[in-house]
């Protein structure tokens, strides 16, 4: 009986402030779907790491007239290079390959035929060194090839773990933006929030009075109001879920879909979106019960 009469104010309370409850479903549902969205970036980060890491590699590149007259890696200033290498490989290395000059264009060939012809029309056989392709066992710890980097016949030194670290900062800027922006709508809910169950308690404050001078308990005067939140914050997290969900099926993996069929960056999938929606769920639910409470904490006094 009490739970009834306490879901039935709840919900004519929502309907007499229409207007209000309409702002703060669209404030909180934006909230919670910038909150989900940091957390899916925040999990395609650490996974685009793990794809990356999986498959980058160091690449020593040897001067011009090492490249042009040792295409065998015969040469003293070659075999140093390698030596130097295959001694490292119990010290961080896991694996070294070499590729002579023609064999780096036959694998830039290789690499760009389909997807920029024009660019390999337009590029030089004797555009690429020599190099070295070393694997690391730990690919963001590259000490072991100090020595090498110090040799005079190593050109450059080019360590594909830069071009990652690159491409994750900018995901993290990207997760670290939507975090800010699922803050300061939050901050506008909490207070959207706050404003509702003043005006609600404004509005029923002779009816809670009598109510409390026939015995009523503070709770059961205030759990409406609580409940009112609750419930729209409720409807809310609904609509940012639904707004995922729909965002990543008709936005999101059309967008990406050419960036993940070549495993450039980790799908965001539909079990992270089923992960992260209770989530999101409890902190909009508990967010705006606790708001509600504080407020009628400091706003009704009996």
């Amino acid at each position: 009986m009490r739970l009834g009469y306490i879901l039935r104010e709840a919900l004519h309370g929502l309907g007499r402030n229409l207007t209000m409850t309409i702002a703060l479903v669209i404030t909180t549902a934006i909230s919670l779907a910038l909150l989900a969205t940091g957390f899916l970036v925040t999990g395609m980060t650490e996974r685009t790491k793990e794809i990356y890491l999986d498959r980058v590699e160091v690449m020593i590149q040897l001067d011009d007239k090492t490249s042009a007259e040792d295409p065998n890696c015969k040469s003293k200033e070659c075999t140093e290079v390698r030596k130097l290498l295959e001694d490292a490989e119990g010290k961080g290395v896991e694996s070294v390959t070499f590729r002579n000059r023609e064999q780096s264009y036959e694998r830039f060939v290789e690499v760009f035929q389909n997807t920029d012809p024009q660019l390999v029309e337009a590029t030089s056989k004797d555009a690429f060194p020599a190099a070295f392709h070393v694997r690391m066992k730990d690919p963001l710890d590259t000490s072991s090839l100090d020595p090498v980097r110090k040799l005079p016949q190593v050109s450059d030194v080019i360590d594909q773990v830069d071009d990652l670290r690159g491409a994750t900062d900018n995901l993290d800027a990207v997760r670290n933006a939507t975090f800010i922006l699922a803050g300061i709508q939050a901050i506008a809910a909490i207070f959207l929030i706050a404003n509702m169950v003043q005006i609600a308690a404004f509005s029923r404050r002779e009816e809670m009075s009598i109510m409390r001078l026939v015995g009523a308990s503070r709770w059961f005067t205030q759990a409406p109001f609580v409940v009112e939140a609750v419930i729209a914050a409720l409807v809310g997290a609904g609509c940012s879920v639904g707004g995922l969900f729909a965002g990543k099926a008709l936005l999101l993996d059309k967008a990406l879909k050419g960036l993940y069929d070549s495993q450039l960056i980790a799908p965001v999938t539909t079990n992270d979106l089923w992960v992260v929606s209770p989530i999101v769920a409890i902190v909009g639910v508990f967010f705006a019960a606790i708001t509600a409470q504080i407020t009628l904490r400091f706003y009704v006094r009996k």
